[in-house]
């Protein structure tokens, strides 16, 4: 199976190596140090990676040093040592250096093990069917600012979280903000090994689907202290989900926020050890985390403060004493340093609140149909994913009756209200509420499967323990049940690889960018010389141009006419008109443009602008390359008006 979604590439196979060791070894390091092990360890190493990703990007700059493999690894043991040094502190003190917990037996363990296994067989198989191989082009909305993103940092060294203006507002001179962490590190693994731009992306996008989902529901599970079997279980179902993480990776290809999804449950996994186990310096990875969530989308914040907050209510509940004497001065603490190494990304967010306020998708259902899609996993699909959403129900029905488990629940109900509010409901504060997210159903609804995936885990564990009880009641016993029902599971579905791998291909096998565009994007590379600008449509494929060749483009990304300058509308308007139009021809000069580009594919909905029409008949052009889907035009500046 994994041979068929390589294709047989060992470049691949070195890819998937590079960016699983990237994500785990940083993180693990660090969070040895400070104590953690085994499954905690494990499954919460990504977010302190992210982490200190988040912190070294906007540092690399600032500094004037480039962002770089040898920077990120000076930066993670420079960290690594200062924690170290201040744990041998620690140990002359006498203090324990490690947290008590309390471990799982082997047969647990190497059924955990197992269920990750299958999980990750399951991501693989949806993922193969949706891409039909990592070198797949994503072709959605979001998918070419992030990997021009990703080549800009590796190839500038680059990371300042203002330095991504050029690809959506090029001739703005203050640059625009985005959380850039996610990019950051993709572009590591992009120049440790090479490899093609999607093809890092869609390694990234296995790896995390893979391992880092049923990892991080391991993690959460480990952390309040529960057992094997429910953190088999919930890892087990963690890849059947169409909404998460594989919906955000067709709808709008949303790597970032896939990516930052997958570190909210290990965030909150190392704040519930952080507050029961009393072990101050966890608190260093909790504020780690924050930046990690904060860095890699904006929305993260939103997300797990919300879910955080909800932990937090059910610790007042159940011990209002304890939460005021010794809870709250360490949060307040922790809220300080948190906010201090986030501000970076903070105040960037706080300059694009206003775009994301202003932000509305239509209403597309009614309240009741969206309550229904998002508790039977329907949303936007014609058939639910009927025995997962049954397991799912069940499962949240007995998470009622067990008070250290309640605040997943309430978490799952206010985001399935925001769900709601984003499917169904068109008014100003429906906009105003949903804000955070753009008001997108898309990815609210993924969020509800954090919590799912834990109602779901619990409803098989139950079944099992229910099984086995008045007979030879002990853990083989339950193992062998736990088998017998994963393995009726996924024959009755296939844990929905299939299914959920259909929704993904419309992305990756359409026709905005068809082979021989991808050909053609790639022949501009050995074309056009370094400082030289390519004109090209925004609703194409050329979009990708950048990301494929390494030649900037004059439209970055899917332009946006309320951020779009007054040149660029320009030239997108007249651009055929270079030889008879001054202010055009003025525009091409300064913009220094040589090249033009013509593909055939468009997104849905969408027609070449008028300024790149007739483009063959113009005398200040002539093509300089084609193919039956792509056509080069040289610009002659001689013939500019």
């Amino acid at each position: 199976m994994l041979d068929t979604l390589l294709e047989f590439r060992p470049s691949t196979v070195l890819l998937l190596v590079v960016t699983a060791v990237l994500l785990w070894t940083p993180g693990s390091l660090l969070a040895a140090v400070l104590g953690l092990r085994g499954w905690l360890l494990a499954g919460t190493a990504p977010v302190v990676t992210m982490g200190l990703v988040g912190l070294g990007a906007p540092l690399a700059p600032a500094i004037g040093l480039g962002w770089s493999t040898w920077f990120f690894l000076g930066w993670t043991l420079l960290v690594c040592l200062v924690a170290a040094g201040a744990v041998l502190l620690l140990r002359r003190r006498g203090l324990v250096l490690v947290p008590p917990t309390t471990g799982w037996s082997r047969a647990g363990t190497l059924t955990t093990v197992a269920a990750v296994v299958i999980a990750a067989g399951v991501a693989a198989l949806t993922i193969r069917t949706g891409t039909s191989g990592l070198g797949s082009l994503p072709q959605g909305w979001d998918a070419p600012y992030h990997g021009n993103g990703i080549r800009f940092i590796a190839e500038t060294g680059n990371s300042g979280n203002r330095a991504f203006g050029w690809i959506d507002v090029p001739d703005s001179p203050n640059g625009a903000f985005y959380p850039n962490a996610y990019h950051a590190f993709e572009a590591l693994a992009y120049r440790l090994t090479g490899d093609t731009i999607p093809t890092v992306m869609n390694s990234g996008m296995l790896v995390t689907a893979a391992l880092g989902v049923p990892l991080g529901t391991i993690a959460i599970v480990k952390a309040l202290h529960g057992s094997a079997g429910l953190a088999a279980a919930s890892a087990l179902v963690s890849t059947s989900f169409a909404s998460y993480p594989f919906d955000l990776w067709q709808w709008g290809q949303l790597y970032p926020y896939a990516a930052g999804l997958s570190l909210v449950l290990p965030f909150l996994a190392l704040l519930v050890r952080w507050l029961d186990s009393g072990f101050d310096r966890i608190g260093v990875l909790v504020a780690l985390s924050t930046v990690a969530l904060v860095a890699t989308h904006s929305a993260m914040a939103f997300v797990g403060a919300i879910l955080g907050l909800c932990y937090l209510v059910q610790r007042v509940v159940q011990a209002p004493s304890r939460f005021v004497r010794r809870d709250l001065p360490r949060l307040a603490v922790l809220a300080v340093g948190a906010v201090a190494l986030s501000g970076v990304y903070l105040l960037g967010a706080l300059t694009m609140a206003g775009r994301t306020a202003a932000y509305n998708w239509p209403a597309v259902t009614t309240s009741s149909k969206a309550f229904g899609d998002a508790v039977l996993l329907g949303h936007d699909a014609h058939w639910p994913q009927w025995l997962l959403a049954a397991i799912t129900v069940v499962g949240g029905y007995l998470l009622v009756k067990v008070p250290a488990w309640r605040w997943l629940l309430v978490g799952y109900l206010i985001f399935l209200g925001l769900f709601v509010v984003a499917a169904a409901l068109d008014t100003p504060w429906s906009t105003a509420i949903t804000a955070p997210w753009w008001n997108d159903r898309w990815r609210l609804v993924a969020v509800l499967v954090l919590p799912a995936t834990i109602a779901a885990g619990w409803a098989l564990q139950a079944a099992a323990r229910r099984i086995v009880r008045g007979r030879a009641e002990s853990l083989g016993a339950l193992a062998v049940v736990g088998a017998v029902l994963a393995a009726g599971y996924l024959g009755l579905t296939g844990g929905y690889a299939e299914r959920n791998g259909q929704r993904m291909q419309w992305d990756f096998a359409g026709s905005v960018v068809s082979d021989q565009e991808r050909v053609g994007l790639q022949e501009l590379g050995a074309i056009v010389r370094p400082g030289e600008r390519v004109m090209n449509d925004g609703v194409d494929g050329t979009v990708w141009t950048y990301a494929l060749s390494g030649v900037e483009p004059i439209i970055g990304h899917y332009p946006n006419p309320a951020t779009l300058s007054p040149r660029r509308k320009l030239l997108l308007e007249r651009f055929n008109q270079l030889d008879t139009d001054g202010a055009v021809g003025q525009v091409v000069r300064d913009l220094n443009i040589r090249y033009a580009v013509v593909t055939t594919g468009f997104m849905d909905g969408f027609r070449r602008s008028p300024g790149l029409a007739g483009l063959s008949g113009s005398p200040a052009l002539r093509v300089r390359y084609s193919n039956p889907d792509f056509t080069l035009y040289e610009v002659d500046w001689t013939k500019l008006a």
